[in-house]
C-alpha cells in the first residue's frame, strides 16, 4: 500500500524526484541551447525580427542566451552549483514568459510557468543525493583521518566552565 501513499517518502525517493526534474529540464535547456549555438546567426536574426527590442540589444542578448542555456542547462543536469543554476534558469524562464507571453494556443497557460515552478522548487530544495553537489558536500564534510582531536589541558588554578563539565554519578567517583 505504501506505493500509493508517498507523503512520508524517504530522502532517496525525494532525491529521485528531484533528479528526474533535473534530468528532463536540464537536458531540455542543454539541447535547446546547443541547437541555437549550432546556427547562431539564424537565431540572432530571428530575435532581431521579433521587434521586441532594438537591433543592438537583440544581437547581444541573442548571442549570450544560447550559451547561458547550454552552460546552466548542463550544470542543472549534473547537479553542480544547483541553486545558482536554478536561479539563472528561473530568470531566463521569466524572460521567456515576458517576451513570449503567458498564454499558449492549446494550453490554459504557458508551459514556462511549470518550468519556473520546477526551477524555484529545486533552488530551495537543492540537488538531492544524485548530484555533484552531494558528492562535493560529502567530501567537504568527511573527517580528515590525519586530524587528531585533543582535549585542552587545564591547570589546577583554572575553573571549569559549565559547558565543559561532564555529569558523573556519585557512585562512579571514588573519593
Amino acid at each position: 500500500m505504501s506505493i500509493f501513499f508517498k507523503a512520508r517518502s524517504g530522502r532517496f525517493s525525494a532525491s529521485m524526484g528531484i533528479f528526474l526534474i533535473r534530468l528532463s529540464l536540464g537536458s531540455l535547456f542543454l539541447f535547446a541551447g546547443a541547437k541555437k549555438v549550432i546556427d547562431l546567426q539564424q537565431f540572432i536574426r530571428s530575435v532581431q525580427e521579433t521587434g521586441q527590442m532594438n537591433d543592438t540589444l537583440a544581437f547581444i542578448l541573442a548571442f549570450i542566451l544560447p550559451f547561458m542555456e547550454l552552460i546552466f542547462g548542463a550544470l542543472f543536469l549534473i547537479g553542480l552549483f544547483t541553486p545558482i543554476s536554478s536561479f539563472f534558469l528561473a530568470c531566463m524562464t521569466v524572460s521567456f514568459i515576458l517576451v513570449l507571453g503567458p498564454g499558449h494556443p492549446e494550453l490554459p497557460f504557458s508551459y514556462n510557468f511549470v518550468f519556473l515552478a520546477c526551477f524555484v522548487g529545486v533552488m530551495f530544495t537543492g540537488a538531492g543525493y544524485i548530484s555533484f553537489d552531494a558528492l562535493m558536500d560529502r567530501k567537504k564534510n568527511s573527517p580528515n583521518p590525519d586530524t587528531v582531536y585533543r582535549e585542552p589541558v587545564k591547570t589546577a588554578d583554572q575553573k571549569l566552565d559549565e559547558a565543559e563539565v561532564i555529569f558523573v554519578e556519585e557512585s562512579d567517583v571514588k573519593g
